[in-house]
């Protein structure tokens, strides 16, 4: 009889219900950047885990995000195109060179780093956010050269907000990875997979 049915039904429809919500709500968490999101670039050139203090829009070799805590805040990654005799440190001063054409540019310090094994330097950076001098801006830019393909992490913001996405960043660093690149400059996508444990 039909009414037998009613039951397993109603509860069945209750379940998957309660799963679509779910399902939803973690995507609804995801677009506001309340959760760590595993990324993956579209050209395949890199994996990272973009922090939840970012909401990003993703394109092939590049993701331009802005900061959901604080004031003001941009992040992008960027994959370059670069000689084959490029390095990381002229990479970085033809890079620096660009913001220092921004009013009370000055450079506060440069660093060595290991981002996924590899050697790549940090500029932190001030000026005048939008040109207002009691608002300094400031920026801190990760570099790597692969080959034929430069890096670029980008963070930008009001100096006075830096603390307010330090982790962040620092959580982005840590789980940056590349892919190998073949004879061509492209990506071997498979360099991406998540390793089975």
């Amino acid at each position: 009889p039909m009414h037998r049915l009613t039951l397993p039904l109603a509860v069945l429809s209750a379940v998957l219900l309660s799963a679509t919500v779910a399902r939803a709500d973690e995507f609804f968490q995801s677009l506001l950047g309340q959760t760590d999101k595993p990324f993956i670039d579209p050209a395949g050139f890199y994996a990272v885990i973009i922090p939840p203090g970012f909401d990003c829009e993703p394109a092939p070799r590049k993701v331009r995000c802005t900061g959901n805590r604080g004031v003001q805040s941009i992040l992008s990654i960027d994959v370059v195109d670069v000689p084959p005799s490029a390095s990381v440190e002229l990479f970085l001063l033809n890079q620096v060179d660009e913001y220092k054409k921004q009013p009370h540019f000055k450079l506060l310090n440069k660093k060595k780093l290991k981002i996924d094994g590899q050697r790549a330097l940090m500029a932190t950076f001030t000026f005048d956010h939008f040109g207002n001098v009691r608002l300094p801006g400031g920026a801190q830019a990760v570099y790597m050269v692969n080959g034929t393909k430069a890096y670029v992490i980008h963070y930008e913001g009001r100096a006075d907000q830096f603390a307010v996405h330090k982790k962040d960043l620092e959580s982005l660093y840590a789980t940056f990875t590349t892919a190998r690149l073949d004879g061509g400059g492209n990506p071997i996508i498979e360099d991406l997979k998540p390793k089975e444990p």
